[in-house]
């Protein structure tokens, strides 16, 4: 099994597969997932039979099974590092073992029941730790934004999403973004009509350009946009609309956040709400969505 998942690496990687057009490399790559464990299952079968293993067939699908699951869930925790290659093998080899145990006649059932529990909940724990590896990761992200971190008292119905940062270059400042998404539209916004029900809100450092009223040009390259001026809404809070398209701007110390959206479907009123209730947030606050 080792060698058909490295025989796969290989055939990925080859130039022919790489430079092949259309679905061509994919294709080949669907037909020889399917090969693979077909070839697996027999060949194992051979094997077992010469080394005098009964039931052989039965150990051998058990141990390909086993195999292929647990080096999945292994992949789906992100438990692989540089080393999957020594990793994998031993994952194999350790299958068939437990397959061969599991296919004896002894008794008690317990110890084979323990088993089986642990191989079930192999799945939740794998999801749980590369979710738990995803936040870490992020917070770690946020934490080194280096601007601050101004995020809403987040309403009823909405979940932040798309969370991200960008790093200060020649040509920008650092900036932080997310996104205020309906609950609706978790499964994701298939038209436009379902896009502008998100709420767009980016932050950065204050800019010589930003002097609201009169400019409130955040958080861009330097020209004074938008125009007419800004109109102030609230203490550190103002407001542009260009038609139905509505910004807010809120300053917290040196940061400021714009926050963006269609009105309708999203109300001015909301926004507003919005815009006065920033406040500096901890990392945890954007990742336990």
């Amino acid at each position: 099994m080792a060698a058909f998942a490295l025989t796969t690496w290989l055939l990925l990687d080859s130039s022919t597969c790489r430079n092949a057009e259309g679905y061509g490399c994919l294709g080949l790559a669907v037909l020889w997932s399917y090969a693979v464990v077909f070839l697996s299952l027999l060949f194992s079968w051979a094997a077992l039979r010469i080394v005098d293993v009964r039931p052989a067939w039965l150990t051998a699908l058990l141990g390909v099974g086993i195999g292929y699951y647990v080096v999945w869930s292994f992949r789906g925790a992100g438990w692989f590092s540089g080393a999957s290659w020594y990793v994998q093998p031993a994952l194999y080899v350790a299958a068939f073992a437990l397959a061969a145990w599991f296919t004896q006649s002894r008794r008690p059932l317990w110890p084979r029941a323990a088993v089986v529990l642990v191989l079930v909940l192999l799945t939740p724990l794998g999801s749980f730790a590369a979710t738990q590896a995803a936040q870490s990761s992020q917070n770690s992200e946020l934490a080194a934004a280096g601007v601050s971190l101004l995020g809403p008292d987040l309403p009823a119905g909405y979940y932040l999403n798309g969370v991200g940062t960008t790093g200060s270059t020649a040509e920008s400042q650092p900036t932080f973004y997310y996104r205020l998404t309906p609950d609706s539209l978790r499964k994701g916004a298939d038209t436009m009509d379902e896009l502008h029900q998100e709420i767009q809100v980016i932050v950065g450092p204050v800019q010589p350009g930003f002097t609201p009223p009169s400019h409130c040009a955040a958080l861009t390259s330097g020209s004074l946009e938008p125009s007419p001026a800004c109109t102030p809404v609230a203490p550190g809070v103002w407001r542009w609309s260009n038609y139905d398209y509505v910004k807010y701007f809120t300053r917290v110390g040196d940061a400021v956040a714009v926050i963006q959206a269609n009105t309708p479907p999203v109300s001015d009123a909301f926004l507003r709400e919005l815009a006065t209730t920033m406040r500096v947030r901890t990392p945890s606050y954007f990742s336990a969505g």
